[in-house]
């Protein structure tokens, strides 16, 4: 009887409100693009039909909670159109600086009724409850998701709570089809992928190493030769590179090992040439000892599109690397593992969902050459290709070249897996070692720094702590510096001890802070806090699928650290990211009500994986 009253109340006072609307004008608002990974998230969304006069109109009201947002005006963009809510206590707004941000819309009522309607006839039968996700991590399914929709409180015009998985029809997506592509007939389709060791290798299909390297030096744009691309490329592996003031050891059994077999196989006999002068010798790139293992489409990581475009997903090649002579796995059981991460190159609403739902119509086709490989060749064209990011370096969308390996370690005093990452220089147009995102320098971490050693983990410790509330809600940014200018940001990740991210247990205070800051970085992720080996797509000779990680398809990881003591936490990010497919599809680019509601509640994945 109270929350009914309470609902009178309301409506009362918003209808009364709405009368003075006309004077209660809203100031000019900039969408903050700043805001596209990290947006407010609201912690509900209510709606209501306006009547008296306001025919057509809908009141949203986003919860945020009191002093979430630190100004009284938010705004988020619909497509060509800025919508700035209100906490000012105005214009229908219920009371001032209360975190519950409203605003009035205009939309298709007609439209939004029908929704409405067969949303509440699904909802009479029952909506199936599905796990939701907090960051990567599984949570289990929330029993309120069978509630009734109540589409007729709606009609008489009262607020009802909007949920968008209960609004949208949910397409069925297929993992193997549209996510992670790793069946044989695809990823060895030697007409667009290459079998170097074959007796005609090729680098100019589509999926190889040859023409992906070409493209992304883009010779005719930038006069700089794949093969010099290529080679300058591996020769940063031989020599000390200083990242952001953390060395970067040189790994030189990348000469005898990759560089070495391939110089001759490309035509200069052994003993012409060392590791000083094998930049002199042609390198043939149809010969590269690279092996496609996967095709992987990253929709999942797109920002929230109420803030901007900039950051629309990925799409991704996963090589594995060869021995040159073998064409078997380099260094079986060990392995040397390298990722093309593309940003798309699609920028608005309707452009992004229907590149969507050509990944999602693959489910179609049997997985092959034929149709499947057709289409899928179409939609890794759009980031691959030459020119397709023409205002970034090299006209090539490429976003970064990561590595991950171990088979270059050199076993002192044990062999170490190693993270790098490449970026495009926009003047040299060649690749060049950056910081690796989210993750310290090592001797910030007291899982890598031996015992008396000299080391800087309380720093680290201490901007954990300072930061606790950003990175439990996994929307940090390790800075590039500390406060102090001291340099932050690693070079490298080392995966060691089956890695993962640790200080003195008196020295993080929260013990939710330490494992979201470890399992966001590179070592984390690929080590203790998801029981990972090192690899999310592991090592395939010829002829056999690649096997995935339980961080991919299913696992439960206790703390490894040890704190706290728990059953465990739960992950499985193929199914994360089946769940933000399906959201994206759900996503109007038409509907204002919807966009807009998509906008308060959708949260960006904010991890570099």
């Amino acid at each position: 009887m109270g929350r009914q009253i309470q609902w009178k109340r309301r409506a009362v006072f918003v209808g009364c409100l709405l009368l003075l609307a006309g004077c209660a004008r809203v100031p000019k608002v900039e969408v903050n693009p700043a805001l596209e990974m990290v947006p407010p998230i609201a912690r509900s969304v209510e709606v209501k039909e306006l009547k008296s006069g306001q025919n057509g109109r809908i009141l949203v009201v986003a919860d945020f909670g009191p002093g979430t947002l630190k100004t009284k005006f938010h705004a988020v963009r619909l497509d060509n159109e800025t919508v700035v809510l209100r906490d000012d206590g105005k214009g229908g707004d219920e009371a001032a600086s209360d975190g519950r941000f409203s605003v009035a819309i205009s939309e298709d009522l007609d439209a939004v009724t029908k929704q409405f309607a067969a949303t509440e006839q699904r909802s009479l039968i029952g909506f199936k409850p599905r796990p939701t996700f907090r960051g990567r991590e599984l949570i289990p399914p929330d029993s309120t998701a069978t509630a009734r929709f109540d589409f007729q409180r709606f009609q008489r015009g009262g607020f009802i709570p909007l949920d968008l998985d209960k609004i949208c029809f949910l397409q069925d997506i297929s993992i193997p089809h549209s996510l992670m592509v790793t069946d044989v007939r695809v990823v060895e389709d030697f007409t667009r992928a290459n079998n170097p060791c074959s007796a005609s290798p090729s680098a100019t299909g589509a999926w190889s190493f040859g023409k992906l390297m070409t493209d992304m030096a883009n010779p005719t744009v930038t006069g700089v030769s794949a093969e010099d691309f290529v080679r300058h490329w591996l020769d940063t592996w031989l020599h000390l590179q200083t990242v952001n003031g953390d060395p970067v050891p040189a790994r030189t059994r990348l000469f005898a090992l990759v560089i070495q077999p391939w110089v001759v196989r490309s035509g200069s006999p052994a003993g012409s040439f060392t590791i000083n002068s094998w930049m002199t010798k042609p390198l043939d790139l149809a010969k590269a000892p690279f092996k496609l293992t996967a095709i992987v489409n990253r929709l999942d990581l797109r920002g929230n599109s109420g803030y901007g475009f900039a950051n629309p997903g990925e799409g991704r090649f996963i090589f594995e690397v060869l021995d040159p002579n073998t064409c078997t796995p380099l260094g079986a059981p060990k392995a040397f593992t390298v990722i093309f991460e593309y940003g798309l190159p699609i920028h608005t609403c309707k452009g992004l969902k229907v590149y969507a739902q050509k990944w999602a119509d693959l489910k179609s086709f049997t997985l092959g050459p034929g149709p499947y490989n057709d289409k899928l060749q179409e939609l890794t064209d759009v980031f691959a290709k030459a020119n397709a990011a023409p205002a970034k370096p090299n006209g090539s969308a490429i976003n970064q070249i990561r590595t991950n390996e171990i088979v270059l370690s050199s076993g002192t005093p044990q062999p170490v897996w190693e993270l790098r990452e490449f970026n495009v220089d926009p003047v040299s147009h060649l690749l060049f070692e950056t910081t690796v995102k989210q993750e310290p320098a090592k001797k910030y971490n007291a899982r890598a720094v031996p015992p008396g050693a000299p080391s800087d983990v309380t720093l680290m410790a201490d901007w954990v702590n300072l930061n606790h509330d950003d990175i439990v809600n996994d929307r940090h940014t390790v800075p590039l510096s500390l406060p102090t200018g001291q340099p932050f940001l690693g070079g490298k990740s080392h995966t060691e001890f089956l890695g993962f991210w640790d200080a003195a247990p008196s020295e993080i205070t929260l013990d939710g802070a330490r494992q979201h800051f470890s399992l966001n970085t590179c070592s984390g992720c690929h080590g203790g806090e998801t029981n990972t080996q090192f690899l999310h797509v592991g090592r395939a000779s010829f002829g056999f699928e690649a096997p995935l990680s339980g961080f991919l398809t299913g696992v439960t990881v206790t703390d490894p650290a040890g704190r706290p003591a728990s059953p465990g936490r739960s992950f499985n990010d193929l199914e994360r990211r089946q769940q933000s497919m399906q959201r994206l599809l759900c996503q109007p680019c038409t509907s204002r009500l919807f966009a807009l509601v998509n906008a308060l509640t959708f949260k960006p994945v904010h991890m570099s994986d």
